[in-house]
């Protein structure tokens, strides 16, 4: 919205300087986006809120500028329309207040349409508008000053003098003032004569009775409009106007015979002509002010501070919201037709703290105590990336895939659709049903990316969705990973990596749900992410060498090298490192490392401990070393 400081001062005298007053403004809730200089005037370009219709207009910005400086509003001089009238044209008017809830308008007979006078035009320059004709300029002109709407058609090219309000039944043509055909979309509301589509409302006039040099008689309209109506029309077509962002938000509906006088009196001084009919002002409902209460201990209890009543009145009132207490503690305003936004007793609040300065509230520590326990719904997304940091450092790449799978996803991997969890509700038949693995997608990853590249190792950490055949439904995040250069082996040292690397001390294997050659791997992350423990105990480097010495077994293929590991570190406390050092056929040697960290140790006090290791191995695993 472009605003001139001179057009805003013809409402309010403001003393601010322009930064000033920008600054100010925004800090009310009124961005300024840009201030620019444009010759001997100043023209503040700002951003508006979806739920503030009233600041698309000149006034409503003054009525912001004049409640931050505790100024009145000034108000222009308008004529009264209700003439004796010489003249009275026919106009046969149907509507329905479903979809045009108030259908203000008026005749002028005698016009001339030229162009617009040069204060007029060079005004709507600087607010981005291109001048027409003084007709259209003068419409133009009083929506952006009074936030009204306003569309003038030729009379005489209304047919039958009917103007009737409907909808479409969708795919009628109609072509804009400007030119341009559209097939209209179905529910959209327009006007007809007894002919044809001579307006869509709300967003563009018809080619078919617009204003053009030879239009003598023209009829004025000031309407309502329902917003969800002209929102689907407007985005059906791809087709905004500065009519349409107005009434899409909410327009002032108690503010149509207002701006129908403004535009009917610059009319009469700048086109010339008469008043031809009396107010056509249609509507089922009275559009008045309506009353809200403020309770002065909720507003202290919800700000945290307590204003001075005289502040909190001075406040309402120059927001127009003419203030009045009615009790000890309570506050009655009356709100303007133009404050949509204004309908529960927090909106009054709010309206308070902004004015009041949300820089003026004094800097407070939060009460209360720090809690010792994270809530329910807590996660910690330090861990996870934890966790996701080991498998990117052992090759691995994160992918992210839907949560939403077809019949044909499961199918393809043997598994029954009718004992999986479906959406009610899909958006196609490609996403009908929540997946109970990461598996799925992981091997539709690998088939999208094995054309370009040759080794593959994916992960990724999501959601699955469980117990479609059960009473309780249950959704569980797991760890899940696939690798086409991996053997088993180097999946299995990966894993466990990744649980040393987390302080978790259980075998990984229970926590595992698949894995298999191909290779793929699936984890369940909920049950092993509680047994994390990630506190470090550091010990200090020992100041005695250590002893390493190299030990070949013969044994069985059956046997695990994790348990003749465990075998060996348990037959002495000065047992430091086990790790296997080579395998060929029946012989694995292991690499043992020896080490006191108060003494040196002898070649004597190895030896014994070697011997305990070749007994417990040979009488537990029938393994014995190599001749």
């Amino acid at each position: 919205m472009l605003a001139p400081l001179s057009w805003l001062k013809e409402y309010v005298d403001t003393k601010l300087s322009p930064r000033e007053l920008g600054d100010r403004l925004t800090e009310v809730g009124l961005s300024t986006e840009k201030i620019i200089k444009d010759k001997d005037d100043i023209i503040f370009e700002f951003e508006i809120t979806p739920n503030r219709p009233d600041l698309l207009s000149i006034l409503g910005i003054a009525q912001e500028i004049a409640a931050i400086e505790g100024k009145s509003i000034k108000h222009f001089k308008g004529v009264n329309i209700n003439l004796s009238l010489k003249k009275i044209l026919p106009l046969k008017i149907q509507t329905d207040p479903k979809i045009n809830p108030r259908f203000t308008g008026i005749i002028i007979d005698g016009i001339t349409v030229k162009e617009s006078p040069k204060w007029l035009s060079e005004r709507l320059i600087k607010i981005g508008q291109r001048p027409i004709s003084n007709i259209v300029d003068i419409t133009n002109y009083v929506m952006l000053e009074l936030g009204n709407p306003i569309h003038a058609f030729d009379y005489n090219k209304i047919k039958g003098a009917a103007m009737r309000v409907h909808q479409t039944k969708g795919e009628e043509r109609f072509t804009s003032v400007d030119g341009i055909s559209y097939h209209l979309p179905k529910n959209a509301v327009v006007i007809s004569d007894d002919e044809k589509i001579i307006d869509l409302c709300g967003i563009k006039g018809g080619e078919n009775t617009g204003i053009y040099e030879k239009t003598k008689t023209i009829f004025i309209r000031v309407p309502v409009e329902v917003p969800s109506l002209i929102r689907r029309a407007s985005l059906s077509l791809g087709l905004r106007s500065e009519a349409s962002s107005i009434f899409e938000r909410g327009v002032n509906a108690g503010g149509t015979l207002n701006a129908l006088q403004r535009c009917v009196n610059l009319v009469l001084e700048i086109a010339g002509g008469k008043i031809a009919s009396n107010i056509y002002d249609i509507k089922k409902e009275e559009f008045n002010p309506w009353r809200l209460d403020l309770s002065l201990e909720k507003l202290k209890n919800v700000l945290g501070i307590s204003i001075a009543e005289s502040k909190i009145l001075k406040i309402l009132e120059n927001l127009n919201l003419s203030p009045e207490k009615i009790s000890k503690g309570t506050i009655r305003t009356e709100i303007p037709t133009y404050r949509n936004d204004l309908k529960a007793e927090e909106d009054l609040i709010e309206e308070v703290a902004r004015i009041y300065g949300y820089n003026n509230f004094p800097k407070t520590i939060p009460s209360g105590q720090t809690p010792v326990k994270p809530p329910p719904y807590y996660r910690d997304y330090r861990l996870e990336e934890k966790v996701k940091n080991i498998f990117k450092e052992a090759g691995f790449s994160e992918i992210y895939t839907y949560s939403l799978i077809s019949e044909k996803d499961l199918t393809d991997n043997e598994m029954d659709p009718d004992k999986t969890l479906r959406v009610d509700n899909p958006v196609s038949r490609e996403f009908e049903y929540l997946r109970p693995t990461l598996m799925i997608n992981l091997k539709k990853a690998v088939a999208l990316n094995k054309p370009n590249f040759e080794d593959i190792n994916l992960f990724e950490l999501g959601k699955v969705y469980r117990g479609a055949n059960l009473d309780k439904k249950e959704e569980s995040y797991f760890l899940s990973g696939i690798s086409t250069k991996m053997n088993f082996v180097k999946v299995k040292g990966v894993i466990e990596r990744l649980f040393e690397e987390l302080g978790i001390k259980e075998d990984p294997s229970q926590y595992v749900e698949a894995i298999e050659e191909g290779i793929f791997f699936e984890l369940n992350y909920d049950e092993f992410s509680e047994k994390i423990n990630l506190n470090k105990t550091f010990k200090p480097i020992p100041k005695y060498p250590p002893i390493k010495e190299d030990l070949a077994l013969m044994m069985a293929d059956k046997i695990k090298t994790g348990d003749i590991i465990r075998e060996i570190k348990d037959q002495s406390p000065l047992i430091r490192e086990v790790s296997l050092l080579e395998k060929f056929q029946n012989i694995r040697t292991f690499h043992i490392v020896y080490q006191n960290p108060r003494r040196n140790l002898t070649s004597g006090e190895v030896e014994k401990i070697r011997e305990r290791i070749l007994v417990r191995l040979k009488t537990k695993l029938k393994i014995k070393p190599k001749d």
